[in-house]
């Protein structure tokens, strides 16, 4: 059986080795596993990333990489490491250290025993404490208004069957939010609890404005509530409406006002909505590759 683990990297060359030395002790430590391989996905790296990548792959011939033509970002980098590599057992884990590669080897026995996706569930995380409560409120907005079932504190830490990497791949949107895809197929899931360390080196990529531009993301991607909410918004109105307009006695010219009103009011809510999703809806008949990989800078 071949256990392939994905990595996405961008700008992490302080970071690669020691994750390496840590994620192959990890692997070597499981007698069970015939073969192995680590697939870094190279998003762009201008920092000397790729050559460090490179220099381990001359030691142990394990070691794949694929680049991509620009910076796609994180979920991209995913989606290329698991369309395009090859093997009956799928991970994906950051370069960062802030999930430890040491639990690979618990996830690969947990799949071992009849589960199909073994995940990991981030129980504290070192962080200011108006981050968490907001992360907090994404994760249950999310699992109320999402479509189909969400998987609670899910990141893409985890390791699957080729099955379940296939079925995560059908949709082929160009807008990949693959923990509602996760929710999204079912198959036996075990959640394994860990506390999720600091960074090795560097700082992390993410910001305020893109977790901003991650959750509305999520939401987008797992739920059609935004425009069944516009929908119960008109209803809503719709009744509403005459019944304070008869209530109240307003005249036909006060009662033409508050139409008005209420009609740019409505507009000014319901538009916004529809907008995205048409964006969207636009974007994924474009067909727009996901990523698009740099053959010259590629060794697999």
């Amino acid at each position: 059986m071949k256990l392939v683990v994905i990595v996405p990297v961008h700008n992490e060359l302080a970071n690669i080795r020691p994750f390496y030395a840590r994620a192959r002790k990890a692997m070597e430590a499981l007698t069970a596993l015939s073969h192995w391989e680590v697939f870094f996905v190279n998003d762009a790296s201008d920092d000397g990333s790729l050559e460090e990548i490179l220099a381990l792959r001359a030691e142990d011939p394990r070691i794949k990489v694929i680049s991509l033509s620009r910076d796609f970002g994180y979920h991209a980098s995913v989606v290329a490491g698991l369309t395009l590599a090859e093997g009956d057992y799928y991970a994906v884990v950051d370069a960062d250290g802030e999930d430890p590669p040491e639990l690979l080897a618990t996830f690969y026995t947990t799949l071992q025993q009849g589960a199909q996706v073994a995940y990991g569930i981030r129980s504290q995380r070192d962080e200011p404490r108006l981050v968490t409560f907001g992360r907090k409120i994404f994760y249950y907005l999310n699992r109320q208004v999402a479509d189909s079932e969400i998987v609670i504190w899910m990141a893409e830490f985890a390791m699957m069957t080729k099955q379940v990497r296939d079925a995560i791949l059908a949709p082929k949107t160009t807008f990949p939010f693959l923990r509602a895809e996760m929710g999204y197929v079912g198959f036996q899931r075990v959640g394994i609890t860990y506390q999720r360390a600091k960074r090795m080196h560097g700082k992390s990529h993410y910001n305020f404005w893109r977790m901003m531009r991650f959750a509305m993301g999520g939401i987008l991607s797992s739920s059609t509530f935004p425009l069944r909410f516009v929908l119960y918004l008109a209803a809503f109105v719709g009744v509403m409406f005459p019944l304070v307009i008869w209530s109240m006695r307003l005249s036909l010219e006060t009662a033409a006002y508050a139409a008005v009103f209420v009609g740019l009011y409505f507009l000014l809510m319901s538009v916004p909505f529809i907008a995205l999703y048409l964006a969207r809806a636009y974007k994924n008949g474009m067909a727009r590759p996901v990523f698009v990989v740099d053959r010259s800078r590629s060794f697999v």
